[in-house]
């Protein structure tokens, strides 16, 4: 069986992985730490974003055509598996965090009289059967996703521009430096961590020469999406609303009607969260089922039940936590953690690399 993607198919993993957490946490972040400033703290992002992205790219070009995962454990020693060890920690944290926005954001807005459980075994059941199925399915399913839900996104941004009002953007900067400063981090970690993640796909992508180009790509394609949207949200609700919205971009669409009769478009805005969180939660989950399996040395059955449990155990943990416990300080300092963990993996990484050399 041809195990081989392509880096096409592998540029909607990555788009879809760093807009995950957008929509219902990191754009409420965001906008209640910068305000209208909020679109100057992208940008800034956007700019020093580079730095971490072109070291992801280095490390790409360093482990050539093996997997992250095998390079790190073959070639670093205990580093190596130190490394891993904390990639495996933060894509199981991430997942625990967006599974628990995705359901609450699925009942919440849909099915309020559903259990979360219910809700939870039928989307990771799906997501379970896709990666078990292979790598060639998962990723093909995941490119038609991105095909269907792309363009839908543009076409809902043209319905948006009759209620563009600009003067919803005044004053441009309306918080302290500190404060824009601190969006700006929640940005960074939110689009560059998971980058490193892609890595793990680079010795079966069949076009390796594509495969940093395409990291850089997908970068600025997610900037611009996050920017249009905080523009959009601020733009045509102002601030004071915005800040309001427990999901701002499924809001957003509530006042638009098409041809006067066409009503409730923000539901075609609820199918890109849900989708954007089909692409993460099916990525990680795969990365963590190939990469605990190789730690295990787990053979293809082992394998498929390891996917069912992690598929089962992380939406359960993760519903009994939140719903029983006050998250929202952890919610809040869980960028500052991230970033701290992702700077020190760069580290880690690049001091194991000059250590290896010498």
């Amino acid at each position: 069986m041809n195990k081989k993607i392509s880096s096409g198919e592998v540029f909607p993993i990555e788009v879809g992985l760093m807009v995950s957490l957008f929509p219902g946490f990191a754009n409420n972040l965001i906008l209640s730490m910068s305000k209208n400033a909020s679109l100057l703290s992208v940008l800034i992002a956007f700019v020093i974003g580079f730095i971490p992205i072109l070291m992801i790219v280095l490390i790409s070009k360093k482990i050539k055509t093996q997997s992250l995962k095998e390079y790190l454990n073959t070639n670093l020693g205990f580093f190596g598996k130190l490394l891993n060890i904390l990639l495996i920690v933060v894509a199981i944290f991430i997942l625990f965090l967006s599974s628990w926005l995705t359901i609450d954001f699925m009942i919440s807005q849909f099915l309020t009289r559903t259990s979360y459980y219910f809700i939870a075994i039928i989307f990771f059941s799906i997501i379970t059967y896709a990666i078990n199925k292979g790598i060639e399915t998962m990723s093909r399913s995941i490119f038609i996703l991105f095909i269907i839900t792309v363009p839908l996104m543009v076409v809902l941004w043209c319905f948006l521009i009759p209620y563009v009002d600009l003067n919803n953007l005044k004053p441009y900067i309306d918080v302290g430096y500190n404060r824009i400063i601190k969006s700006s981090v929640i940005y960074l970690t939110y689009t560059t961590l998971p980058v490193l993640y892609i890595l793990d796909l680079k010795h079966i992508t069949s076009d390796t020469n594509n495969f940093e180009r395409k990291l850089i790509i997908s970068y600025v394609m997610l900037s611009f999406i996050v920017f249009v949207f905080l523009f959009l949200i601020i733009s045509v609700y102002s601030i004071d609303l915005a800040e309001i919205f427990t999901y701002p971009v499924y809001s957003l669409f509530k006042k638009v009607q098409v041809l006067g009769f066409i009503e409730r478009i923000e539901n075609f805005a609820a199918v890109q969260i849900i989708v954007s969180f089909y692409i993460e939660a099916t990525y990680l989950i795969y990365y963590l089922k190939e990469n605990i399996s190789s730690l295990l040395r787990l053979k293809r059955k082992k394998k498929n039940i390891l996917t069912y449990l992690i598929a089962i155990i992380i939406p359960i943990i993760s519903i009994s936590i939140f719903k029983n416990y006050n998250m929202i300080h952890i919610v809040n300092i869980s960028p500052y953690v991230l970033s701290a963990l992702f700077i020190i993996i760069i580290i880690v990484f690049f001091i194991s690399l000059n250590k290896k050399e010498d």
